[in-house]
């Protein structure tokens, strides 16, 4: 039995949005034989741009029962049968994610009629249950509300089911994975993918990048953004996503340093962390007219390399505290006020000028000497191919491949095989994180 189902919704991710209508078919394979409609208070408010698309309003669900009400019913009516809608992931994580709140579970198998539709009536235009029905003369005399729209896959489902040669068994086995997929992702990709390291990119239609992620295993990691179980995860992308390409690393260190230049390359639009430049303040040290060393915290600016960079004024702050207090150094020469410092903990003793000067340059040194060049050397592409991340005098330069013969110790060498990349404090935090778990060599 199959229970085609439809739902309108207050957004376009579980996560965050609330259904507002189900309706429910129960199909027998040749007929309808049960159906259920209802409206739904979301318990929250419906945005103006989803009432333009559906014609639902706040005022016509306010008497509507919640969720929790229907929820029973709902469950006798999907328990054993097979989950179908146009775009199935998107109704089925709305409702599993219903039943989740309410501490129940849905399980079922799911049928989507986007991804029947292309293996069975391949080469169309479009897919859209608008389009489908256009093209196969389905009337829908209600669009965008659940009831007219599952009638419409109803009519659908009947066409597919009339021309299936072995599609739709495929697609229901349990092994296949296939209606977590995208909608408009084709199999043949995704089978296509690696179980190795590397960066992956999901594209839009138009080959826009969508997304990017690193893994260990491509096929595995891309397996899981599309799990089934995985409620909360971007419903918008997921039905945008039409293709998947890859570039192989061989490294994790890799990986995720690529990942890290390419998610600020592209900036795709569903990608949160690293997308917005880091540096924004730093420790800027200079000598006055009397032969005094000062230390101060500014805007970082093209041309002026600071002594050390941080992401925010705070951190830059919080560091030259427990940098003053680590030397001995007179606060007023690194515009820290005194009375600031005495709620730290710290209160400066007056000394000689030429010992305070000598403590202030054994401190401005101890900052150079983090300015090493080395380089990390780790797993390749392939069996004869090794990784070199390369930073040279404490700046990072990029990364690059070369065939095990090359021993790796030759810095003209590497810098010819590096390709040059961005300096950024989040490849030096990638960095730190594997700098004891690999080859390091220093020069």
């Amino acid at each position: 039995m199959y229970a085609i189902v439809d739902i309108e919704t207050t957004g376009s991710a579980a996560a965050y949005g609330k259904i507002t209508e189900i309706a429910i078919l129960i199909h027998d394979g040749q007929r309808v034989v049960d159906e259920f409609q209802s409206l739904v208070n979301p318990e929250c408010g419906i945005p103006m741009r989803i009432t333009s698309l559906t014609g639902i309003s706040n005022e016509m669900v306010y008497d509507a029962p919640k969720f929790f009400e229907i929820a029973k019913e709902v469950h006798q009516l999907l328990q054993g049968n097979i989950f179908v809608a146009h775009n199935v992931n998107f109704d089925y994580s709305f409702i599993k994610k219903e039943f989740q709140d309410l501490g129940a579970t849905l399980n079922l198998n799911k049928l989507c009629t986007v991804r029947l539709s292309r293996k069975i009536f391949p080469g169309l235009k479009s897919y859209s249950l608008g389009r489908l029905s256009e093209h196969f003369n389905i009337e829908n005399g209600a669009r965008h509300r659940a009831m007219g729209d599952a009638r419409a896959t109803v009519e659908l489902l009947d066409l597919l089911i009339q021309k299936d040669t072995g599609q739709i068994n495929e697609s229901l086995k349990r092994n296949s994975k296939e209606s977590d997929l995208p909608p408009n992702l084709t199999k043949k990709i995704f089978d296509d993918l690696p179980e190795l390291t590397g960066v992956y990119y999901f594209h839009d239609a138009h080959g826009k990048v969508l997304y990017v992620g690193k893994a260990n295993s491509i096929k595995a990691r891309i397996r899981n953004h599309f799990s089934a179980t995985d409620v909360v995860y971007k419903q918008g992308m997921k039905d945008q996503i039409y293709d998947i390409s890859f570039e192989l690393c061989g490294d994790e260190l890799i990986a995720f340093l690529l990942e890290s230049y390419e998610i600020k390359r592209l900036f795709p639009p569903f990608n949160k962390a690293q997308k917005y430049p880091s540096i924004k303040y730093g420790l800027y040290h200079y000598e006055d007219a009397r032969g005094f060393h000062r230390l101060s915290i500014g805007k970082v600016q093209k041309g002026h390399p600071p002594v050390k960079a941080f992401t925010s004024f705070d951190k830059a702050r919080t560091f030259l505290i427990q940098f003053v207090k680590e030397h001995n150094l007179d606060p007023a020469l690194c515009s820290l006020p005194a009375e600031m410092m005495k709620y730290f903990g710290y209160s400066f003793k007056e000394s000689d000028q030429e010992e305070l000067k000598k403590r202030f340059s054994t401190a401005i040194t101890s900052l150079d000497d983090g300015k090493q060049t080395y380089c990390l050397l780790g797993e390749g592409r392939t069996i004869g191919e090794k990784s070199v991340v390369l930073i040279e005098g404490g700046a990072y330069k990029g990364f690059g491949f070369f065939d095990n013969d090359f021993e790796g110790d030759d810095l003209d060498q590497l810098k010819d095989i590096v390709k040059i990349y961005p300096d950024t404090p989040d490849v030096h935090r990638i960095i730190n994180q594997f700098k004891e778990k690999r080859q390091v060599l220093t020069f």
